[in-house]
């Protein structure tokens, strides 16, 4: 990966401060609703030692709630807030910056190429 490259994702990962498997529970928060954690840890395939310390920070930043679970009343659901969703919606903005950089530096045979795999990799996501 090219220096600029490397630049680029740090910008990306600083203008939402959302790192790694932090950017992946709130987007599958965003995504889901309110869900426990039981099923937060099987769906990212993560110990629930790791969870409970990235939902820590997360819920310090503001960026997740902890409720009462209604169908189970020893475990808590996680849900998104509204700076989650904000957070999220600059890493999409910051992303497509990305993308539209890459595609600039493509030869312009490959520029329509690129747009369709982009699409295909954001449909399976």
């Amino acid at each position: 990966m090219s220096l600029r490259l490397r630049l680029r994702s740090v910008d990306l990962e600083s203008s939402t401060g959302l790192f790694g498997r932090e950017l992946d529970l709130v987007a599958l928060l965003a995504a889901s609703g309110p869900t426990s954690v039981k099923r937060l840890v099987a769906d990212l395939n993560l110990p629930r030692s790791t969870m409970t310390a990235i939902v820590d920070r997360l819920q310090a930043r503001g960026l997740v709630t902890r409720h009462p679970n209604p169908d189970d009343r020893r475990s808590v659901v996680l849900e998104s807030t509204p700076a989650a969703v904000d957070a999220l919606r600059r890493c999409h903005e910051s992303l497509m910056g990305l993308v539209g950089h890459i595609k600039q530096v493509l030869p312009e045979s490959e520029q329509d190429e690129f747009t369709r795999l982009v699409g295909k990799m954001t449909d399976t996501l």
